[in-house]
């Protein structure tokens, strides 16, 4: 058994790693408005979050390039495997991760879709 305390206080906080397949995390968005996103995140696999507290809004672009906005609920995961953001409008939102233990993430600009960053996960 291992236990982890976990400090939600960070924007992203790996709480454990299994190291072969998976990975979760805590995720306390910054960003107040989906106005102050300016770029989203694509993972090379389905990113699954859960909402632990707090009012979070997950901000995705769908394949023909518009964008939505999908408030999380309690006790109701949302997976995405399309680019997203998040933002907390006041500032209490945590959620819990669960991702793959090693991927790629694209990071692309919100408006035009140009690639703006790579940053490759491995364990």
């Amino acid at each position: 058994m291992q236990t982890v305390k976990i400090n939600a206080q960070k924007e992203w906080q790996v709480i454990f790693n299994e190291g072969a397949a998976w990975r979760i995390g805590v995720y306390r968005p910054k960003l107040r408005s989906a106005g102050e996103i300016t770029e989203l995140e694509q993972h090379t696999c389905p990113e699954a979050f859960l909402l632990l507290e707090g009012n979070l809004v997950m901000v995705s672009k769908n394949k023909e390039g518009s964008l939505t906005e999908t408030r999380l609920e309690p006790m109701q995961m949302v997976v995405f495997d399309e680019p997203h953001a998040g933002y907390s409008p006041d500032g209490t939102g945590v959620a819990y991760v669960v991702e793959n233990a090693s991927f790629e993430t694209v990071y692309t600009d919100v408006n035009t879709g140009e690639v703006t960053r790579r940053v490759e996960v491995k364990f």
